[in-house]
This record gives C-alpha cells, sequence and structure tokens, in this order.
C-alpha cells in the first residue's frame, strides 16, 4: 500500500522536529553556546536540501523500490555498502529516539518506571505499526501532528513572557563562527532527518502533489525548531546546559512551578507519541533496508530483528554510564554524514551517469535502425 504525498510531507514534519525537542538544545549550547540555534538552522537548511535531492530520485525511481533503482545505477556491491551504512544510520536513530523516550518518561512522569514496564508495550507497538506498514504510520502522523504543533504552539506563548532576547543572544560570534561548525559536527546524528525517504521508494502517491507541498511543511519545520531553541535559550540562557528536556522544561517554566501543569502536561504526552511515529518510522526504514540487504523474503524476520535490538538496546542503557556520548562522538558523526548526506549525492550521480548511458545506447539503436532502413 502506498501512503499520498501529503502523509509523506507530514512525515517528514515529524521527522524534522520531534528529536531537536528533548536533549539536544542543552547539549548543543555546552559548545556553540547561544549560537546554537544558528547550527540547528544551517543542518535543517541542509537537510531540507536533501529532501529535495532524495524525492527527486524518488520521482524518476518509478515503481521500483530503493534496491532495484540502486542496483540498476550503481551495482550489487556498491548497493549492498550503501545498505550497510543505512542501516547504521537508522539504528543510531531508533536507539535515540527509543532511549530518549525511555529516559524522558522515568525523569518526568513516573520515576519508579521499571524499564520493562515501558520497552515491552513499546516494542509490541512499533511491532505493530512496522507489520501495518508505511500507510499505517503515515496515518497516525497525520492524527497526531496537528495537535502537536498546537501544544507546542501554546506552550511558547505560555513561556514567552519570561524570555530575554538580548541578554540571551548577545554578543554573539565571540569566538568566530567555529563553534557552530564544532557543534554540528558533535551533534549532527541529531540531523539527516529525511534519510528514512530512502526507503519510499515505490511507496509513494504522487498524484495529488498539487495540493500539498513538501516546502511548506518543511519551511513550518524549520520556524517551529527555531522558535522552540529561541524561547528555550531565552529562557534558560547560560544554564541551558542543565535543562536536559527542551520541551518539558519549557513547560514546567511557563506553568509557574516545577511540575508540568495541565495543559502542558498533555502537550508533552501528544509529544511523546509523535516520538513513537518517529520510532516506528525508522524502524520501517531499518526493517527495510535489512531485508534488501540480506535478501529476505519476507518482513517478519526483519521485523524481529529491529524489535530485539530496541529490547536489548533499552536493557544495556541500565549498565551503561553516560549513554548518550554514544551519539555525539566522531564515529557516529561519520556515519550519519555518510548515510545522510553523502549516500543520496552517490546515488544521485549513480542515476545521472546511468540515464546518459542508457540515452547513448537509444541513440545508438536509433542509427542503427536509420541505417537498416536505408539501405
Amino acid at each position: 500500500m502506498k501512503i499520498s504525498y501529503r502523509q509523506m510531507s507530514v512525515l517528514i514534519l515529524l521527522a524534522f522536529i520531534t528529536l531537536k525537542f528533548s536533549a539536544l538544545p542543552s547539549l548543543m549550547y555546552t559548545v556553540s553556546g547561544n549560537m546554537s540555534w544558528l547550527t540547528a538552522l544551517m543542518l535543517m537548511i541542509i537537510d531540507s536540501i536533501y529532501v529535495f535531492i532524495i524525492v527527486g530520485l524518488m520521482k524518476k525511481s518509478g515503481e521500483k523500490n530503493v534496491y532495484e533503482f540502486m542496483t540498476a545505477c550503481l551495482g550489487r556491491f556498491l548497493t549492498r555498502v550503501i545498505l550497510f551504512i543505512l542501516i547504521l544510520k537508522y539504528a543510531l536513530v531508533v536507539a535515540n529516539v527509543s532511549k530518549g523516550m525511555e529516559i524522558f518518561v522515568i525523569e518526568n512522569l513516573y520515576s519508579e518506571f521499571h524499564w520493562l514496564i515501558f520497552s515491552i508495550p513499546l516494542v509490541i507497538l512499533v511491532a505493530f505499526m512496522v507489520y501495518k506498514g508505511i500507510r499505517n504510520i503515515g496515518r497516525v502522523g497525520e492524527l497526531v501532528y496537528i495537535p502537536v504543533i498546537l501544544g507546542c504552539v501554546y506552550i511558547m506563548i505560555k513561556a514567552f513572557s519570561g524570555v530575554h532576547l538580548q541578554s540571551a543572544f548577545l554578543p554573539m560570534f565571540e569566538y568566530g563562527a567555529r563553534p557552530i561548525f564544532d557543534s554540528a559536527f558533535k551533534y549532527v546524528s541529531w540531523f539527516g532527518s529525511g534519510t528514512f525517504l530512502l526507503m519510499l521508494f515505490g511507496k509513494v502517491d504522487f498524484s495529488d502533489k498539487k495540493k500539498f507541498t513538501i516546502f511548506n511543511h518543511l519551511f513550518f519545520a524549520i520556524l517551529l525548531v527555531q522558535l522552540m531553541y529561541l524561547i528555550f535559550y531565552g529562557l534558560f540562557q547560560i544554564t541551558s546546559p542543565t535543562h536536559a528536556f527542551c520541551l518539558s522544561d519549557i513547560s514546567q517554566f511557563s506553568g509557574g512551578d516545577s511540575s508540568i501543569s495541565e495543559l502542558s502536561w498533555l502537550v508533552v504526552s501528544l509529544w511523546i507519541v509523535a516520538q513513537t511515529v518517529q520510532l516506528a518510522l525508522y524502524s520501517f526504514a531499518l526493517t527495510k533496508a535489512i531485508k534488501y540487504m540480506f535478501n529476505i523474503k519476507n518482513d517478519i524476520v526483519p521485523i524481529l530483528l529491529v524489535l530485539v535490538f530496541i529490547f536489548t538496546w533499552s536493557y544495556l542503557g541500565k549498565i551503561t554510564v553516560r549513554l548518550e556520548e554514544i551519539f555525539y562522538n566522531p564515529i557516529s558523526s561519520i556515519i550519519t554524514i555518510s548515510g545522510a548526506y553523502i549516500v543520496p549525492i552517490i546515488i544521485c550521480l549513480g542515476y545521472l551517469v546511468h540515464n546518459r548511458k542508457v540515452k547513448k545506447q537509444k541513440l545508438r539503436v536509433n542509427g542503427d535502425e536509420k541505417v537498416k532502413n536505408n539501405i
């Protein structure tokens, strides 16, 4: 079953915002300070460009899935190398989202929550969503994205009175622009937000593309993230690194007390639902990448492998110190840069070279036919 152009645009929007509202703002502040919002802006603009590159390739692929398309353009060996890189990238996102959700729920909502009580229902839910397919994930995304956006806007409006922009963001560039790029490299694992689109080749119906544009969703996603970051840094300023959860900490501030207040609590809960959609989306992508990589005929085995990965990761989190360091080390950054930014360019170049060869071959065949006709 295919998803609509609108559903794909909604999934792109959710992929662009969900990971950005948890620990990322406080982590980036330790490197790029009050210029962290510029780091996020730069990477999200780059991600947007890559979304259009990948969507362009999707349109060229027709009904082919990404494995068939890459094999035709790049050959089997290079295709499997690319799939291996993508598996690592998807696994990073799945690990980041699942562990981030668990830590958030335990530290902010249920302090005595056992990891099994969280992990088992989550694994079952993700398994069901992935098994039902990308259309199911797209429909859930359609249901939740407007309430999530409205809730985020509500929290930002409530908190805006406490924002001090001048003292929070001036002066800037005290150490030049280098902290922006250092922060971008260190935390790039939270970006590459459109990479999941590579597993949607042949699964999108572009017939309704005039009604809903990807550009509008991308623009709104970037705007929403930038506003959230400006309010977060404007509220907490140099204490930003001590506030581990962006959205919930803003909601606590706007509520006027140390606990998540009534409607703010509902908004944060909706954001957890949005993260569940993100987890299902990248679990779907990881499942497909494993299936293509090892030439598995059905989805059951890849789904089970992904679920074991999520469950094992949740358990390892209990015995690992400073688990989040896994996501901001050079190896994770290199995996993300390779999977999110280098791989699409390789596929694009492969398609252009392959298409040029096909055109030359057609011209040669047409020329031979003309010669035969003249004879």
